[in-house]
């Protein structure tokens, strides 16, 4: 396993990105639990932050892609609105053990 990050690194309500071994990752905390998609929009093919910064909205509820502005549940990946509704982002399985992150 690979420790990516800590779960205190990221706060509350918000998402980061980062890139392990060619695989673009965005880690979302939302009121406490985390949740790893691969970074990739599938509408555009592509990650979902190319202006950088976190694409949760600031009440945890959504995340927005920057590219079309599609809308996904953090909790599911679900598409919720915009030109992928239906489809979801593809999680990516992991540990937290001790607050480090690992994927598996």
């Amino acid at each position: 396993m690979s420790r990516i990050a800590n779960i205190e690194d990221l706060p509350n309500n918000s998402s980061c990105s980062l890139q392990v071994d060619h695989l673009d990752i965005l880690l979302v905390k939302r009121a406490g639990q985390l949740f790893l998609y691969e970074n990739k929009c599938p509408h555009a093919n592509d990650t979902l932050d190319p202006m950088g910064g976190s694409v949760c909205s600031a009440d945890g509820l959504l995340l927005h892609c920057q590219r079309h502005a599609a809308e996904f549940l953090p909790d599911t990946g679900e598409c919720v609105g915009g030109p992928c509704m239906g489809e979801h982002l593809n999680a990516i399985a992991f540990t937290l053990s001790n607050g480090d992150i690992y994927l598996d």
